[in-house]
């Protein structure tokens, strides 16, 4: 009971996300917000972040994998702000150049 707590506790993710992202590897991080997103215990607030450091190490196809993991992970109103993150961003990498896709 009391290390399922622990899965669950959202200061320890918050905790432990910060540290990957400071002091982690690319890969350390990554797999920390995907283990975050697994345990449905990530937040909108987690998916944004996941995303802008993705997108900081330029893997912008996995940052906008997260951002879709992030948009079926959660519901009106916390989506929105996810969804608007997204085409922001997908809009400024593919500028016009993947209409099709954009519309998907």
């Amino acid at each position: 009971k009391v290390s399922k707590g622990l899965v669950k506790s959202l200061r320890l993710w918050d905790l432990l996300l910060d540290l990957e992202e400071s002091l982690g590897t690319i890969q350390t991080t990554k797999d920390a917000y995907n283990q975050a997103l697994e345990v449905k215990v990530a937040t909108p607030v987690h998916v944004l972040n996941f995303a802008s450091f993705l997108k900081g190490q330029r893997y912008f196809e996995e940052a906008f994998a997260a951002y879709e993991r992030g948009v079926e992970s959660f519901e009106f109103p916390a989506v929105k702000v996810l969804w608007k993150n997204y085409l922001n961003d997908f809009l400024e990498r593919y500028p016009g150049n993947q209409v099709e896709r954009t519309r998907d």
